[in-house]
């Protein structure tokens, strides 16, 4: 007992002496509205000793990190830990006044030196916006202390040339027919507002598109007397007079910009980030301060190509970081290279600008200042959802697709995004049959299991379905049990007079380790086969497996046919069928190698986009169903980007052939 005691005690003083060595991070970020620190794990951190150096409790730091606990937290991981605010004083209702005011606002104070448009420049927003929000604000009396309120939603959109404008602007009087450009104004408005078509007001202001027209800009906003006399002689094919709309129809408003871009974002909080590898582990997916809840499928105007026009077409892909290669982007790039002939045989010219990002947010920020960037028609890349918010911005002001080709995109929206990879909220539609309706589940355990798949099918299962949990214990021959609710085992269960019910089942493996789920398949199989030579009409069985085990070295192959295992995977090419032997062998000649899945969703990428740019893009993507090559593709606007919701069913059937769903 003295050496428990002792031991005990020297536990305590571990901690405490840990927690005094703790040295409490000094970077906050904003996630999900809420404060917290960026915590780097180092070896002989514990909860304990970090809830105690920065003044929280355990729960609080495992409530800011999903899945974290004493025994996950590893050295070297990037945790989040709660920064917890003084109390305020006042009122509850000015409590929430003000607790409204910071989720919508930051909180400016003005420096020595600083001007209004140098503030203005700081934040990429426009002037307007800051007079708007600030209406006592004397823009040219600023006050060193003097507190401004920055609207968050706005920061990241204006450009230097946008407040170099406005600035200029400012400093000389406004002629009669002049105007500056606010926040939210478009041609149509404007054109509107002074009594001239939209084709005259932008040839008066030399503007190609009604894309062109910036906030802060000083435009015309009257006819010049001699070009309305030449105007009042036009033809009758040149007459430019105002196009008139329905009494009730409002005036059309340029789509709401929400996203700011997640460097600027980090940027504003003083994080210091030259790469996206910097970051890009511990933010991506985690910050969720942007993103609309809209669902309808908005109006953009995308580019319409005639068909004797070229495409301008960037690809952005990170073939090398830190010096070594990735070679699924290269047999990426292949695909699309391989579809780019294909396109070319069919009279469509695509003029193809490749970029190797490297996963640098200095090197990608450099592209974006390229020529060939700027003129780009359609984005393909990058890869990753980090990346993805530098180019975003940019997109949306030219109306311009991107195509995300392989990222699960979590928390990134705008309506010019389109994402390849199937959304995980369709990852079980293509199971409905054998999760609902008046079948029974039952779901076997073993020793290990991935808890994480069965979650993920059992959130699926429909209020209707009997379920049956059962685990599995090898002892020189197999055994069943009944699973009790903490896990453990209840009453043996005899397999024989499980698989006899008559009614159908769905068996979901949670085993995770390739004997267990072996040792089950084989004895599913090898029982199913004794009561089928006894004579017995047995009901009805499939089994929902994980695609992981394929990757498995000693799955034994036979047995997913035996008991009609279903995998649902993201994406299916089975080389046996036509169009993908075909693709394999032209392939294989013109780069001396077999295709990978990489391959095939390049491929995929151009015939879908690339066609799209002249067949016309906007909302009939998502009334059409595409199949490339093997796999095919549902674009649905939903949560505020376009989404692939087609998942692949593979379905292992018992005389040994596999069937796509």
């Amino acid at each position: 007992m003295r050496f428990l005691r002792l031991l005990l005690m020297a536990t305590a003083l571990m901690s405490a002496i840990s927690a005094y060595a703790i040295e409490p991070s000094t970077q906050i970020v904003v996630v999900n509205g809420q404060k917290v620190y960026v915590h780097t794990v180092e070896k002989g951190h514990t909860l304990y000793s970090l809830a105690k150096a920065y003044g929280v409790t355990e729960k609080q730091i495992m409530a800011c990190n999903d899945g974290l606990t004493a025994q996950t937290m590893r050295a070297g991981e990037v945790i989040y830990i709660p920064v917890i605010e003084p109390k305020a004083e006042g009122s509850k209702r000015e409590q929430r006044r003000q607790a409204t005011d910071e989720a919508k606002y930051y909180e400016h104070i003005v420096e020595e030196g600083q001007t209004l448009y140098s503030i203005a420049r700081s934040y990429k927003i426009t002037v307007d916006i800051i007079l708007a929000d600030n209406p006592s604000l004397d823009p040219s009396r600023l006050s060193i202390g003097e507190v401004l309120r920055i609207r968050r939603s706005e920061v990241g959109y204006a450009t230097s040339k946008q407040i170099a404008r406005a600035e200029s602007s400012s400093a000389k009087s406004l002629a009669a027919d002049e105007h500056i450009v606010a926040s939210g104004e478009t041609v149509y408005s404007l054109s509107r507002r002074f009594k001239m078509s939209e084709k005259e007001f932008m040839r008066i202001n030399n503007l190609n598109s009604a894309h062109d027209l910036r906030a802060g800009m000083v435009v015309k906003c009257a006819v010049p007397e001699g070009e309305k006399l030449a105007a009042e002689g036009a033809t009758e094919q040149q007459d430019v007079q105002p196009t008139e709309q329905p009494a009730e129809q409002p005036a059309a408003e340029e789509p709401k910009k929400e996203d700011k871009g997640l460097f600027s974002y980090l940027g504003d909080l003083g994080i210091d980030n030259t790469t996206l590898n910097d970051i890009y582990d511990f933010v991506c997916g985690k910050l969720n301060i942007f993103g609309s809840d809209d669902v309808t499928s908005p109006d953009i105007d995308f580019l319409h190509l005639g068909q004797n026009n070229m495409l301008k077409m960037v690809l952005m892909l990170p073939f090398q970081v830190d010096g070594k290669v990735k070679t699924g982007y290269v047999d990426f790039y292949r695909g699309v290279l391989f579809a780019l002939a294909e396109l070319k045989r069919e009279g469509i010219s695509v003029d193809l600008s490749v970029f190797d990002t490297q996963r640098r947010a200095d090197v990608i920020f450099d592209i974006m200042e390229s020529s060939a960037f700027l003129d780009a028609q359609l984005i393909v890349g990058p890869v990753f959802e980090g990346e993805l918010r530098y180019v975003i911005n940019h997109a949306e002001q030219e109306n311009i697709p991107v195509v995300s080709p392989l990222a699960d995109v979590q928390s990134l929206r705008s309506p010019v995004l389109f994402q390849m990879q199937p959304k995980k909220e369709h990852k079980y539609d293509k199971l409905a049959d054998l999760l609902k309706g008046e079948r029974e589940v039952v779901t076997i355990y073993a020793k290990t299991n991935d808890m994480a798949f069965a979650n993920e099918v059992h959130a699926e299962v429909g209020a209707e379905v009997s379920r049956q949990a059962l685990n599995f214990k090898f002892d020189r021959e197999p055994f069943f049990y009944q699973r009790n609710a903490d896990g453990s085992n209840g009453e043996q269960v005899s397999l024989e007079e499980l698989l006899r019910s008559k009614k159908q089942k769905t068996i979901i493996i949670a085993a995770d380790t390739d004997s267990d789920i072996n040792r089950i398949l084989a004895t599913l199989s090898s029982e199913k086969s004794k009561l089928q030579d006894r004579g017995y009409n047995m009901g009805n069985y499939k089994v929902v497996g994980n695609y992981k085990w394929t990757r498995l070295e000693t799955i034994d192959v036979h047995s997913l046919f035996k008991n009609n295992v279903a995998f649902v995977v993201s994406y299916h090419a089975k080389r046996s069928e036509e169009a993908v032997r075909l693709f394999d062998g032209k392939y294989a000649e013109a780069f001396n190698a077999m295709p990978t899945m990489f391959s095939y969703r390049g491929y995929d990428a151009v015939m879908i986009f690339c066609n799209k740019m002249y067949s016309g893009m906007g909302d009939s993507i998502t009334t059409e169903h595409f199949k490339p090559l093997a796999t095919g593709y549902t674009f649905n606007y939903e949560d505020g980007i376009y989404v692939n919701t087609e998942w692949v069913r593979e379905q292992y059937n018992d005389n040994f052939t596999i069937t796509t769903l």
